[in-house]
């Protein structure tokens, strides 16, 4: 990422001094410069102050691409807790520019991005969390808002149980899931910038997906569906998961007995696409698992694309 000097303000004042009689013609700024500022918001809200649940931190790092008169450079950027940022692109020309951001800043380093195979920590879940915004172009001394969206997506999946004895209901701590038996997930991937709103009116780039084979170990989620025993929830690369593919893998161990292992086996070849939320339903039942899925298309937000339900045997 290429970094800028600032000069301090005597030099900078000899600078412009000593092309002052040009500097009006060309369009330049006779008095200086102007930092250019601007306020960052996540699509959808939330209480948590995390990017993963659409909310600023406030200690995050923003690569801002700026394209002007001298060409296309990153910047860095700092969003805080309120979303303002701030950074190091100063105006030179009240001349028009154009910005996009991602965040964080070390994504435009490399070309590709991974997800953690175990996400079970809040740390290794909400890594995988890679953002970019709208390209907006700026007049002179505005303050852009931009808004930034989810470049990977979301798997959830909610766990009940229906019809059970108290002696064998199960709890979160019973509890083992995997995403993606047999290291069938791609676990990296390019992301090519997007150039223009889609259709649904997000800013969502398109993947294509890396070496890196793997399953993932979801994260157990603060917050559990309603009459749901546990959610659970991963980031992954949007990718496409071929039919015969066992997608989940659930086992339950009570007071050392052992159920399971489960699968769940997709029925056809399933779409993960980026800035969507797919929501998986396990129902633990007497007479086995009850997998069903949401079947419309939702954000991050909302829910999930599907393809009905499937009753597994015991």
């Amino acid at each position: 990422m290429k970094r800028y000097t600032l000069y301090t303000f005597p030099a900078l004042a000899l600078l412009l001094a000593a092309a002052a009689c040009t500097q009006d013609d060309a369009g330049t700024l006779p008095d200086g410069t102007q930092p250019l500022t601007l306020t960052a918001a996540i699509e959808g809200s939330a209480d948590t102050r995390a990017t993963v649940d659409n909310r600023w931190n406030g200690n995050e790092t923003i690569a801002l691409q700026v394209t002007d008169g001298d060409g296309t450079e990153w910047y860095d950027y700092t969003v805080d807790d309120k979303g303002n940022l701030s950074g190091e692109y100063y105006w030179t020309k009240p001349s028009p520019i154009t910005v996009q951001g991602i965040c964080p800043a070390t994504a435009v380093e490399s070309t590709t991005w991974s997800v953690k195979s175990d996400q079970s920590s809040d740390a290794d879940y909400q890594s995988g969390d890679l953002l970019c915004s709208e390209s907006k172009t700026v007049s002179f001394a505005q303050t852009p808002a931009l808004t930034f969206y989810h470049q990977t997506a979301k798997v959830v999946v909610n766990v009940s149980q229906e019809g059970l004895p108290e002696s064998i209901s199960v709890t979160p701590g019973d509890i083992s899931l995997t995403i993606g038996e047999g290291d069938i997930l791609a676990l990296d991937g390019t992301l090519t910038l997007p150039k223009a709103v889609g259709a649904d009116g997000r800013w969502l780039g398109t993947w294509t997906p890396g070496p890196t084979k793997g399953s993932v170990t979801p994260h157990l989620s603060g917050t559990t569906a309603s009459g749901c025993v546990a959610t659970y929830e991963a980031l992954v690369i949007p990718q496409t998961i071929r039919s015969g593919a066992w997608l989940l893998t659930f086992t339950a161990e009570k007071d050392d007995t052992g159920y399971g292992p489960f699968y769940y086996m997709l029925q056809k070849d399933t779409e993960w696409k980026a800035g969507y939320k797919y929501t998986y339903n396990v129902t633990i039942t007497l007479y086995g698992l009850q997998v069903s899925v949401d079947i419309d298309g939702m954000t991050w937000g909302d829910g999930a694309d599907g393809e009905g339900s499937v009753e597994l045997p015991v």
